[in-house]
């Protein structure tokens, strides 16, 4: 099975070295998961690199995470929703399963010094909730793969109080990354 991860800095891994990123830890000699993320994209950017970054990896599965920086710098939750419509559809046309995703949850409270003059944390998560709901309905609308990195993680947190496993409020740690693998295996045995 091949797999690749379209994303920003969740998927990227901003913060922790390479081999301890969730992408990287799915990897099994059975399973080749490559790592299409960059910190800071938008899910337009994720668009425009689709044809080098997916279509021509040749995965059976792509799993698509993004939306969180469009939101951060200020546009409508209409443009994450049509780019990953655009990528599912893509994603097709080009035989690969896509899998939406969501984006766990995020502080805004321990958002790293400076961050907050960019933009209202507390807003974009409200309007990230929102963009949430409209993915899974999405999902479901289409029969689609997907897998509710928000939900599952908040199900971590719930069980893990007093656990950080958030370098910034915003970007997670090794440990996170390990508790975001652990979601996608059993995603896995769903699909």
């Amino acid at each position: 099975m091949r797999t690749v991860c379209l994303g920003d800095s969740f998927t990227q891994g901003f913060g922790v070295n390479r081999d301890e990123n969730w992408v990287y830890l799915l990897n099994t000699p059975c399973s080749t998961f490559i790592n299409k993320g960059i910190s800071g994209d938008t899910t337009g950017g994720m668009l425009a690199r689709f044809c080098s970054d997916a279509v021509h990896e040749k995965p059976n599965y792509l799993f698509i995470t993004g939306g969180f920086n469009d939101l951060i710098s200020g546009v409508s939750e209409t443009v994450p929703q049509a780019n990953y419509f655009a990528m599912v559809h893509q994603a097709f046309h080009n035989n690969m399963i896509p899998v939406v995703c969501t984006a766990p949850p995020f502080d805004p409270d321990a958002a790293r010094a400076g961050w907050p003059e960019l933009t209202d944390f507390d807003l974009v998560k409200d309007r990230y909730l929102a963009l949430r709901n409209w993915l899974l309905s999405f999902a479901n609308a289409f029969d689609l793969f997907h897998v509710d990195f928000y939900g599952e993680f908040e199900k971590v947190l719930s069980r893990n109080p007093g656990k950080d496993f958030y370098i910034d409020g915003i970007h997670l740690t090794s440990e996170g990354h390990e508790q975001i693998a652990d979601i996608v295996l059993k995603a896995l045995y769903s699909f």
